[in-house]
């Protein structure tokens, strides 16, 4: 099943990803809201009277937290996209695939 989860990855799954997150995001009302809330707050920081230092310092730490954020989500999708290989494997609806992981059940225990 690895091998499986690889070769996607090798297929250019990122490429799906984006597709797929792009069009679910672009009619998700709650994430609209929230993107239009991050330029409104966004502004008013940019407004604040912040020394350089004061103003790299925090600049550095939201790069940080939105790389974190853009990572996890990342991982998350593929941990899905795992999930639902080793679920269609043990319904029995995906046959092709290493034989060592026949028997793992839901919780990804053999």
């Amino acid at each position: 099943m690895e091998q499986l989860i690889d070769k996607l990855l090798e297929m250019g799954m990122g490429q799906f990803m984006d597709h797929s997150r792009q069009d679910l995001i672009m009619t998700d009302e709650v994430y609209l809201k929230d993107i239009e809330d991050e330029g409104e707050l966004e502004q008013r920081y940019m407004r604040l009277d912040l020394p350089d230092k004061k103003r790299i310092l925090i600049n550095d730490y939201i790069a940080c937290v939105k790389t974190c954020d853009n990572r996890y989500s990342d991982i998350s999708y593929m941990a899905g996209i795992k999930d639902a290989v080793r679920m269609f494997v043990y319904l029995g609806l995906l046959k092709d695939y290493d034989s060592s992981e026949q028997n793992v059940g839901a919780n990804g225990q053999a």
